[in-house]
């Protein structure tokens, strides 16, 4: 591509979206818009990253640094596609994202964005599963973040962010006590996910899990609500939740579940 060809894009997330490989040549002016002071030039280099990402997360290895910067930028927007990036990045090597995880943890402690939040907690679930210990000062952050939070972040924390948990529970004591709160949630979709967020635990340490009897007892309750619904399938996850967790706490648990 020729300085000509370059200079007569307009959008360069149109561009990258067009050719995803095309970021490679598009090297200087990418960066000339990341300097610039008019917003609308440094957002369009950010969504230019974020689509050539999604298409290969190798393009923006040479940029990784850049997105973690983004993640504490004043414009959301830029923010957004430094979580959306990284999430990219992160699916492919989780491990070399682990210096980043302060980063990630600011943002998400900073930030009231959905797209974000879920973005980042992919990304410190997928560093986790790697490196349990290297999130664990995500734990505070993601349990307070639970009883409040949108129910599309609400899902991830309890049907991603466990898989971090399950590595290693007793590094995650305040996520864990999240769960057992969310049992009781208005929100029966919230609720059904914490049990099977806590017998996802409860496979790898029974001990972990706070309050076993009030959560076998939920779990009892929202497995016969389940039972009751006429719709097909619909009971199958709790149910299978619930006599996950009635097997994994045994004799820690003094309540059995139906069958």
């Amino acid at each position: 591509m020729t300085m000509k060809d370059i200079s007569a894009i307009d959008e360069l997330e149109r561009a990258v979206r067009k050719d995803p490989p095309i970021l490679e040549a598009l090297e200087d002016r990418l960066h000339e818009q990341l300097g610039s002071e008019i917003p609308s030039e440094r957002m369009d280099a950010g969504r230019a990253l974020r689509a050539a990402a999604e298409h290969d997360p190798g393009l923006v290895e040479p940029y990784e640094k850049t997105l973690v910067e983004f993640l504490g930028d004043d414009n959301g927007p830029i923010r957004l596609s430094g979580a959306l990036a990284l999430a990219e990045l992160s699916a492919a090597d989780p491990g070399r994202l682990t210096y980043a995880v302060p980063d990630l943890v600011a943002a998400l402690e900073g930030t009231v964005a959905p797209s974000i939040e879920e973005a980042i907690i992919r990304t410190l679930t997928r560093i986790g599963m790697v490196d349990p210990k290297a999130v664990t000062a995500a734990d505070a952050v993601v349990a307070d973040r639970l009883a409040d939070a949108t129910l599309p972040t609400q899902i991830a924390i309890t049907r991603s962010f466990v898989g971090a948990v399950v590595e290693r529970p007793e590094l995650f004591e305040s996520t864990t006590a999240a769960y057992a709160e969310a049992v009781d949630s208005d929100r029966q979709i919230i609720a059904r996910q914490a049990v099977r967020a806590l017998a996802t635990v409860a496979s790898s340490d029974p001990t972990a899990v706070p309050t076993q009897d009030r959560v076998l007892a939920r779990a009892e309750e929202l497995r016969a609500m389940a039972a009751a619904d006429p719709r097909p399938g619909v009971g199958r996850e709790i149910q299978a939740a619930a006599r996950a967790l009635t097997w994994a706490f045994g004799e820690h648990g003094s309540s059995r579940i139906a069958t």
